[in-house]
């Protein structure tokens, strides 16, 4: 039973998106179109993809099953589609454009500001960038590339480790000249900001900072990830903990400033992740090349500042 390129894409972004006006609009079709897309193929199924209970639109079971297959040969039909391409000697990179998820900040403060260099690079490789928070992202979404927050192991995917092994105390230099700060002590009831996800707390840092000793460091704001935290930081909110490479540029630039100059190592740091289904091969390899060189040229213009702060 075959069912159209145009029957499956609707499928899979009615289900990522969970309502059919959503689907119409990523895809530039029409709501109706959509609509007999889906009907149409589960005509031919002979089941049903959808649980309609008046607006809400969510997956059957059956449909739920049938996502990982939809999505796997979508896949394979862009990857032949590709390869198919640069065996005729045409533009092999015209076709769909490689998928990466990363989180808000890992974008906004380091992925962004050095895409211009792969696409000086590789021009007609397509790319989509898809901000995320790992705790919110949806299953039904499928990437080429993820870059996650983690100690290194994701099920069904492997990874190599980019960046983040190093962490630090970090605040305005206006909010440091209204308090003193010589001991992690001296952090008692001043104000501690959060970030509501995992890696880089306070309980980590305070137990490198002063092994066997219990400080409490109790939150007075939580932020939703570090694309909000960092500007906090930066507004005088309050003291915070942060990747340096995230940070290196406004600790440069005296934007902000470590109180302590110290560096500790997270537990959890940014890795790009591969899952073992995936389209654009040949955009990914390259991509992924790429990656890794710019990460290992920020680890070296990392070491070299805390090498040159620790001499001053």
């Amino acid at each position: 039973m075959l069912h159209s390129v145009a029957e499956l894409k609707a499928f899979i972004e009615v289900a990522r998106s969970g309502s059919f006006t959503r689907a119409a609009e990523t895809l530039c079709v029409s709501q109706s179109a959509i609509s007999k897309r889906i009907q149409s193929l589960e005509e031919a199924l002979d089941i049903a993809l959808f649980i309609r209970t008046g607006k809400k639109l969510s997956l059957s079971a059956a449909g739920n099953v049938y996502l990982t297959h939809a999505n796997e040969a979508l896949a394979l039909l862009e990857s032949g589609h590709g390869l198919a391409r640069e065996v005729a000697g045409q533009e092999a990179m015209a076709s769909a454009p490689l998928e990466i998820s990363a989180s808000p900040a890992f974008a906004t403060h380091w992925l962004i500001a050095r895409l211009p260099d792969f696409h000086r690079l590789y021009p007609s490789c397509p790319l989509s960038v898809r901000p995320r928070l790992p705790d919110l992202a949806s299953t039904s979404e499928r990437f080429d590339i993820a870059i996650r927050l983690g100690a290194g192991r994701w099920a069904n995917a492997r990874s190599h480790y980019l960046l983040g092994r190093e962490m630090a105390l970090v605040a305005s230099p206006a909010l440091l000249r209204q308090h003193r700060i010589r001991s992690i002590q001296d952090l008692q009831g001043l104000p501690l900001l959060h970030r509501a996800q995992r890696g880089y707390d306070w309980h980590e840092w305070a137990q490198a900072m002063a092994p066997g000793q219990h400080i409490p460091m109790q939150a007075n704001m939580v932020f939703e990830g570090f694309s909000v935290l960092i500007p906090a930081i930066k507004a005088g909110l309050g003291f915070g903990i942060c990747p340096l490479f995230m940070v290196q540029s406004e600790l440069q630039s005296g934007e902000l400033a470590r109180p302590f100059m110290e560096q500790v190592s997270s537990r959890f740091t940014y890795h790009v992740v591969l899952p073992k289904s995936t389209s654009n091969t040949h955009v990914r390899d390259r991509f992924l090349v790429w990656l890794k060189e710019q990460a290992d040229t920020s680890r070296d213009e990392l070491t070299l500042y805390l090498d040159r702060a620790r001499s001053n």
